[in-house]
């Protein structure tokens, strides 16, 4: 048999990507279809294959595999016992496989690459802190999972110098790799603008976007709570709302409840998950993005291409603020100075921001050769 040194493509396993499109499935699939696929490419792993993953038909359509296994919340006993046999039929194939996850609650593919073979086995941070509290079960078992990776993990990447430090400590080695984008799919275009806010019925309107599933993290009641300051002062303005629900439901009732309790149901524009959010981006005049806390938001870089100011809390790493269009703001300051600064600061033309993210390195062509490069050296 060859070696895998030997032979190209070389093939990468990569687990992460789920049924919604969030940053770190956006971030896969950019990465994914930038790569010269003749040199290194990627087959995905679904943990929870009772359900497709976002861009099947796109990966499938590019030749390349989804393998899948039940979920470990549904079945555990059957979902690691299908990791075991997958592995066992598919490990001599990969040169690599990469767990994508926001916490450290699960490592086994790392674990069970090692006992098969794989080469390089990386685990890749893309969070900064937890949807819930940690309590002493889990506490034990992030612990002893750290173990596991120190034992089982070759590499560290992640997506942040920040997401490093709180997944693998901060004496850790690890290699941050940018949530890169497609900066000609979101570059500022008046016809475009134009065409989406016509389509939306937004006409003159002052428009501030946010992008995000309906979590803890994302502070829904936040970004309400600060655009009803913007309302309040411009009845004409309006909220565009884009993102999903993931698991509980109750964080998207308690956001529809605050917009009608505060008297706002034509002012706020609920569009589910997108997968036009390049366009939708035209059609916004500022980017709200309070969260408790983030890895790095590949939507934040996305607003910047767009040309967009973008309003970001403290607790998000500063290494998002890679154009002079970001702002940082406490989650400790009053929601009318928010609204103060927003409309401040949103008055601006929007500008061309491609020459300052590539500098950056947040452009996709550039980042997939690093990657491909170190795949290669490795």
């Amino acid at each position: 048999m060859k070696s895998l040194e030997a032979e190209k493509p070389i093939r990468v396993l990569q687990i992460g990507m789920t049924r919604n499109i969030g940053g770190l499935e956006t971030y896969l699939m950019s990465q994914f279809n930038h790569l010269d696929r003749s040199q290194v490419t990627y087959d995905f792993v679904n943990i929870t294959a009772e359900y497709d993953i976002v861009f099947k038909e796109q990966i499938l359509k590019a030749g390349s595999q989804i393998y899948g296994v039940k979920s470990r919340h549904s079945n555990p006993v059957q979902h690691y016992w299908q990791w075991i046999k997958l592995l066992h039929h598919i490990a001599p194939q990969y040169k690599g496989i990469v767990l994508n996850s926001n916490s450290l609650t699960y490592v086994f593919p790392i674990f069970l690459a090692k006992f098969f073979g794989i080469p390089l086995r990386i685990m890749h941070s893309h969070n900064t802190g937890y949807e819930q509290k940690i309590g002493f079960g889990k506490k034990l078992l992030i612990q002893f999972n750290k173990y596991l990776l120190k034992w089982g993990a070759t590499n560290y990447f992640a997506c942040s110098k920040l997401a490093g430090q709180w997944m693998f400590g901060n004496g850790a080695k690890f290699k941050v790799i940018p949530n890169a984008i497609d900066c000609a799919q979101f570059q500022y275009n008046p016809i475009r603008r134009g065409k989406v806010r016509k389509k939306l019925q937004l006409g003159d309107n002052f428009v501030v976007g946010h992008v995000g599933r309906f979590t803890y993290q994302k502070n829904h009641e936040r970004v309400i709570q600060i655009f009803y300051e913007i309302y309040k002062q411009n009845k004409t303005a309006r909220l565009m709302l884009i993102g999903d629900v993931v698991g509980d439901q109750s964080y998207l009732e308690k956001a529809k409840y605050l917009v009608h309790k505060l008297g706002m149901d034509q002012a706020v524009l609920f569009l589910g998950m997108r997968k036009d959010v390049p366009q939708l981006m035209q059609a916004m005049d500022c980017f709200l993005l309070p969260s408790r806390f983030e890895g790095l938001p590949v939507v934040g870089i996305e607003a910047q291409a767009a040309g967009l100011p973008c309003f970001f809390s403290d607790t998000i790493t500063k290494e998002v603020g890679i154009t002079n269009l970001a702002y940082f703001t406490s989650l400790q300051v009053p929601s009318k100075k928010w609204a103060e600064i927003i409309l401040k600061e949103s008055t601006k033309n929007r500008v061309d921001t491609e020459e300052a993210i590539i500098e950056a390195g947040y452009e996709i062509g550039e980042a997939s050769k690093r990657i491909e490069k170190w795949y290669l050296e490795h």
